[in-house]
């Protein structure tokens, strides 16, 4: 099995909106954990807004991920051929070990939408049939972050966090723009509100497994399968000793 300490790894985490930046939100800390371990990360955009474009740099420049825009249409981020073909595209430009995207029941609409789209993107960036401006790559693992909140989110992999639970923070507060600019968006009239509620997410994921933070993921059960093994798998990584 191939030693995954020893590679440096790909990972794209998309999220479908800048206002906030949505995977600082939801996988920030395990992005930063992959950043600081030398892994090229990039956080992704769906939909791009100017006047968040700052914003967004100066949190991915913190927690050490690149960052790029898909200029999708905010409201308006559906699963059809010129989504999923789009993003199809930049995977096989980036060339990822790892995707991580919105879960497909997800609470707002264009999150879901973007998450059945990564879901076909990553299915057919292997299938050489479908041409793009890139050659076709084969995308081994899809994970979907937790929801805002935790909300209709059963994860069955949590990542401990405790080490860039402080620059995920200090990421997030970056955002200072969002109450100026949605005043009429209750859940985001303060950012201290939005950061104290990932707080209180990653506190209540931790709790779960007897960590201080943790953040957590769900593989994508449909994703098709690119091996076969011998035996029922150990896992690559062990998990963290007691």
């Amino acid at each position: 099995m191939e030693n995954l300490e020893a590679k440096r790894l790909s990972i794209v985490a998309i999220g479908a909106h800048p206002d906030p930046f949505d995977m600082p939100y939801q996988a920030g800390g395990t992005l930063a954990k992959y950043a600081r371990r030398g892994h090229d990360v990039v956080m992704v955009s769906a939909a791009r807004e100017e006047e968040w474009v700052e914003e967004v740099a100066a949190i991915a420049k913190r927690l050490g991920t690149g960052h790029r825009f898909l200029d999708f249409e905010e409201g308006a981020i559906f699963d059809d051929a010129s989504h999923t073909h789009r993003i199809m595209n930049m995977l096989r430009e980036l060339r990822p070990d790892l995707v991580i995207t919105h879960q497909p029941d997800d609470y707002h609409p264009d999150h879901r939408g973007l998450s059945r789209a990564v879901l076909a993107a990553c299915l057919l960036s292997r299938v050489a049939e479908f041409k793009t401006d890139h050659p076709p790559h084969m995308i081994g693992n899809l994970f979907y972050s937790e929801t805002t909140s935790a909300l209709n989110s059963r994860p069955t992999i949590y990542v401990d966090v405790a080490e860039t639970y402080e620059q995920k923070m200090e990421a997030l507060r970056l955002h200072g723009g969002l109450s100026e600019r949605q005043p009429d968006v209750s859940h985001l009239e303060s950012i201290e509100h939005l950061v104290e509620r990932e707080d209180a997410t990653m506190r209540m994921r931790g709790f779960q497994v007897e960590r201080d933070y943790c953040e957590a993921f769900v593989p994508a059960v449909n994703y098709r399968v690119t091996w076969a093994h011998d035996l029922l798998p150990l896992a690559t990584l062990p998990p963290l000793e007691d």
